[in-house]
């Protein structure tokens, strides 16, 4: 067995996760690059990075490399100064939870060992481990960005903004199922909602907007696709007697899609329908109910109007599968 030094080489094995090692100052990049140093941080900032001090050796060589290309973009007048700051945070918040995710997965490894194992263990892996990461995230992102892009082109609009469905799935009683779950239950719960939601939710040509816990806010172009993700999560929980039940709401109407988040008064009202389902349930705005009023696979049952957060007036309908049992008497 290879022995484990006392003492970490901590500048060693961030070289090797970095790709370089950090031997320049903040005032060294700007310099090779050829910009002002203030322009420099707001960058560094934008990504999400903490602030460093001047004098500090925090920066490699790719560092300078990875400025030279975002102000490239700006140079050749693709994007500007300000959109360019937008892009190197919506990468940052993305890439910074990406690799989070990525370091809890390969936690488990480490279990049992000191520092100085677990510190080491990881120097000697990053080699093998990083470039084939890298290049499967690249893949990834290209795949992702030619979607994006497609999807872009095709969505209807409305007010210059895309005409999107919006839906939620939560899980019911989260928060009381937890006070009897340990960790690994509450783990497995999670992972199994969230990815199997996931799945639906791609498998119908929609995307996964973000998860909370214990929701899943995903929006698809077309209303069906949106309630079939609802009804089938409800009926996947309801089949399965580990899985806790779900509700679920959805909203149709333009929405704002910023860094990858979506904003607007279909979100708002996705989210209050999702709050006034009862278990296992589906619950949708009239707008969606429009759109699917020709379709014979569905009953929609207009409910009463009610007040709730930001609504003095809305009008749920409860949707269900053509010839299916009501489970809850909604009113």
């Amino acid at each position: 067995m290879r022995p484990y030094p006392s003492q970490v080489d901590s500048e060693a094995l961030e070289a090797a996760l970095l790709g370089a090692p950090c031997e320049l100052t903040r005032d060294d990049v700007a310099a090779a690059v050829g910009i002002d140093e203030t322009e420099a941080r707001a960058l560094w900032n934008a990504m999400g990075f903490a602030e460093v001090p001047p004098g500090e050796r925090a920066f490699t060589t790719l560092d300078v490399e990875a400025l030279r290309q975002a102000l490239a973009l700006r140079d050749l007048g693709i994007v500007d100064g300000d959109t360019l700051l937008v892009l190197a945070r919506s990468m940052g918040q993305g890439l910074a939870r990406m690799a989070e995710a990525q370091v809890d997965v390969f936690r488990h490894l480490s279990e049992g060992m000191s520092v100085e194992q677990a510190t080491l263990a990881a120097g000697d892996a990053a080699a093998d481990v990083l470039p084939r990461l890298e290049q499967i995230m690249i893949h990834v992102w290209r795949r992702q960005f030619a979607a994006a892009t497609a999807r872009a082109f095709v969505a209807a609009t409305e007010d210059g903004q895309p005409l999107l469905s919006v839906g939620f799935v939560d899980l019911v009683d989260f928060t009381r199922s937890t006070q009897h779950w340990d960790s690994s239950t509450l783990e497995r719960m999670l992972e199994r909602f969230e990815s199997e939601t996931a799945l639906r939710v791609t498998a119908v040509g929609g995307q996964v907007v973000k998860t909370l816990g214990d929701a899943v806010m995903y929006v698809a172009d077309d209303p069906g696709a949106a309630v079939e993700v609802a009804l089938l999560t409800v009926e996947a929980h309801t089949a399965d007697d580990e899985l806790p039940d779900v509700r679920a709401g959805v909203a149709l109407g333009p929405v704002l899609v910023r860094l990858g988040d979506v904003f607007g008064q279909p979100v708002n009202i996705a989210s209050r329908l999702t709050d006034e389902a009862r278990p296992r349930t589906v619950l949708v705005d009239a707008r969606t109910a429009d759109a699917l009023g020709a379709d014979r696979s569905y009953d929609l049952k207009r409910l009463r109007r009610r007040s709730v957060r930001g609504y003095r007036s809305l009008t749920p309908y409860l949707l269900r599968r053509t010839g299916a049992a009501d489970e809850q008497d909604h009113r």
